[in-house]
């Protein structure tokens, strides 16, 4: 039984949305041409969206293109990235409660 809550336990915390605060959000939306909604999309809770099974991959491609690979993997990662334009934004992964930075 304490391996079975182990394991859900384990499996909850890998699905941690990702969460930016506001100014960091308009920031990165402002940078790539989004929408803050579809910013939201590609860094947080994906299903959250229901236009997600439809746009989720085109969106992310070119979040990912205007950031760069390695911009979004260290973002994705919780490290601070600074944007072409001088912004520097982060997210981090949270309990599911938006908080900003």
């Amino acid at each position: 039984m304490k391996v079975k809550i182990a394991v859900l336990a384990l499996a909850m915390a890998a699905m941690l949305p990702a969460y930016a605060g506001s100014k960091d959000i308009k920031d990165l939306a402002a940078y790539t041409g989004m929408s803050v909604r579809k910013v939201q999309m590609v860094v947080g809770t994906r299903t959250a969206f229901a236009e997600y099974p439809y746009t989720y991959q085109r969106y992310k491609a070119r979040f990912v293109k205007t950031l760069g690979e390695e911009n979004y993997e260290r973002l994705m990662s919780g490290q601070p990235v600074r944007l072409g334009n001088g912004v520097v934004v982060q997210i981090r992964a949270t309990d599911g409660v938006a908080r900003t930075n």
